[in-house]
């Protein structure tokens, strides 16, 4: 027995010391005759035994003197437009900031077309600074009423910056001459134009992928109507409220209020209007109309009421000219570049 077991071990322990990790050289290690070449490849002053077959797996040599592949930049693209045209084609009233005027003053509506144009240096003063230029032409469908008499004109020049994401600050003017401020002016102040002149600034908010837009805007006026104005609005863009075929919409819902101190006149002091306000985007799944689109068309309704001022600018034509409460539809159309 214990033959068999001495006999049995000698024979194992060359196996088992076959399967043990290879001893560590003490010393320094030497490298020498290192090949970086793929294995069947033939080592240099060796003649090929098997011809070399490039695989998916080998890295080709770098080669410091060839030139550098073309590389082709992306067209410059941006979302932004230039210029924006909107045509009021209608709106059953004739409003300021909200601020309804009595439907004897404006019996058949309003038609109007407004533009802006951003300029392409927007990079002014090496600070990221914009400048743009507007206008408005606007007809009150009541010639025979003092507002219908001269045609509502407006030129606005503005300069701003985005201050933050989505947000825009604007210092601007505007020149006005007809409508509701021409004809107070005139009125109020006894000038013999039509004319009214403000410094404005505006903050500008709106984020496409949330959804939340608005604007907060500070007039003052400086020829015509010397007080100050403000206008406030904040609203939520609901996406895709239907679906039918290759036609889907989003719904617009903002409200409003703008006040103002001695801007009609001495003592006129408090909240012109509010108002509430639905807008409907329809567009083209296949990229017609509506949304980063050239052209939309936006059918809209707005609830307004007058208020503490209402009362206060009767002076403007001896009748009182603003209407309490209103209720107007219209329906806007435009054009982006």
């Amino acid at each position: 027995m214990k033959t068999r077991t001495l006999t049995a071990l000698s024979l194992a322990i060359p196996v088992l010391a076959s399967e043990l990790p290879p001893v560590i050289p003490v010393g320094p290690v030497s490298y020498d005759n290192v090949s970086y070449q793929p294995a069947n490849a033939a080592m240099p002053g060796e003649p090929a035994t098997t011809e070399y077959i490039a695989t998916e797996g080998d890295i080709p040599a770098y080669d410091g003197a060839a030139p550098a592949a073309p590389v082709t930049p992306a067209p410059a693209t941006s979302s932004t437009p230039n210029t924006i045209i909107n045509l009021n084609i209608y709106s059953s009233n004739y409003q300021v900031r909200g601020m309804g005027v009595t439907n004897h003053l404006s019996d058949h509506g309003f038609t109007s077309v407004s533009g802006s144009h951003t300029f392409a240096n927007r990079n002014l003063f090496n600070r990221g600074f914009h400048h743009r230029i507007g206008g408005t032409f606007g007809l009150i469908w009541d010639g025979a009423s003092p507002l219908g008499e001269t045609p509502l004109f407006q030129v606005d020049y503005a300069i701003g910056k985005e201050i933050f994401p989505n947000l825009k600050l604007d210092l601007g003017y505007s020149f006005k001459r007809g409508g509701l401020e021409g004809a107070a002016s005139r009125f109020f102040n006894g000038c013999a134009h039509r004319v009214a002149q403000d410094f404005n600034l505006t903050l500008d908010f709106n984020d496409y992928q949330k959804g939340f837009f608005g604007h907060a805007t500070w007039g003052v006026g400086f020829q015509g109507l010397t007080g100050s104005y403000f206008d406030v609005e904040a609203g939520y863009r609901f996406t895709n409220i239907f679906l039918l075929n290759n036609i889907a919409a989003d719904l617009e819902l903002s409200a409003g209020i703008a006040p103002s101190f001695g801007y009609w006149g001495g003592g006129v002091e408090g909240v012109d209007a509010y108002r509430i306000k639905a807008a409907l985007v329809p567009y083209a799944l296949n990229g017609a109309f509506g949304r980063d689109s050239r052209m939309y068309i936006k059918p809209w309704v707005q609830w307004s009421c007058a208020g503490s001022n209402a009362h206060k600018i009767d002076r403007v034509a001896g009748d009182g000219p603003i209407d309490h409460s209103q209720f107007t539809v219209g329906v806007d159309m435009g054009w982006k570049f």
